[in-house]
């Protein structure tokens, strides 16, 4: 099932808070929630509103981090481009460090 409008609501006010902690507690919240929603339906969701949250994909799920400059370094950091970031959020391909 797609990200519903209450929560793509929820994630997109947490991001006004421009707080990752809030941000990921919301995240978290969601996907708790709808256990069909994958967190690359959050990133969309971030992008097509023009959020300044990127989800980026971990060894242990995902971090929020608040500009594309820090998520370009963090997918840098993890060796991996943002296709495979993607994917990765998609749940189509594992991060491994």
């Amino acid at each position: 099932m797609p990200l519903s409008i209450q929560h793509r609501h929820a994630v997109l006010l947490a991001d006004r808070t421009h707080d990752a902690g809030v941000i990921t507690t919301v995240v978290t919240e969601v996907l708790a929630a709808n256990q069909e929603t994958t967190p690359l339906e959050i990133e969309e969701a971030f992008r097509d509103s023009a959020a300044a949250a990127y989800l980026v994909a971990t060894t242990e799920g995902f971090e929020v981090v608040l500009s594309m400059m820090a998520m370009l370094a963090a997918i840098g950091k993890a060796g991996v481009t943002l296709e495979q970031n993607r994917a990765a959020l998609a749940g189509k391909l594992p991060i491994t460090t």
